[in-house]
C-alpha cells in the first residue's frame, strides 16, 4: 500500500525542517542528501544552479557566514511521486565581519520521491529579495 498523502506531506515538512537545520549548522553533507542528483535552483537574474554549483558555493561560504531563517509553509500539493510546496521564507545571512543581510520572499519547490521512498528537492524557484 502506498504511503498516505498526510504521511508524504509530513515527510516534506520534515525535509524542510532538516534543510533549515543543516543550513544553520553548515552541514553540507545533510543538505546534499536532501537533493535529487539532477536538482536545479532557479534564482532571479542567474542561470540555473546545479547540485555541483550549490556544493561549490556552499563550501566557499562555510565558516564565513551564519545562515538562519524561518519558513512559513503556505501549501503542499502531492501527486504521485511529485510534490509542490509554496512557502514564504524570511532569511538572515550574517557574515562574520560584515552587515547582516536579510532576504525574504516566496519560494516554490518541487520534490520527487526516489526509488528508496525518500522525498528530495528536485526544482527550487527562489524569489527572495532584500
Amino acid at each position: 500500500m502506498p504511503p498516505s498523502s498526510s504521511h508524504d506531506e509530513q515527510q516534506i515538512r520534515n525535509l524542510i525542517d532538516a534543510w533549515m537545520q543543516a543550513s544553520r549548522s553548515g552541514d553540507l553533507e545533510t543538505l546534499m542528501g536532501l537533493m535529487a542528483d539532477d536538482v536545479l535552483f532557479l534564482t532571479v537574474g542567474n542561470p540555473p544552479m546545479t547540485r555541483g554549483d550549490f556544493e561549490s558555493r556552499f563550501r566557499a561560504m562555510q565558516g564565513k557566514v551564519k545562515i538562519d531563517g524561518s519558513p512559513q509553509i503556505k501549501e503542499i500539493t502531492i501527486h504521485g511521486d511529485l510534490a509542490l510546496c509554496w512557502l514564504f521564507l524570511d532569511l538572515t545571512i550574517t557574515p562574520l565581519n560584515g552587515e547582516v543581510m536579510r532576504r525574504s520572499g516566496d519560494i516554490l519547490s518541487s520534490y520527487r520521491r526516489g526509488a528508496d521512498g525518500r522525498w528530495r528537492i528536485w526544482r527550487d524557484a527562489n524569489l527572495l529579495s532584500s
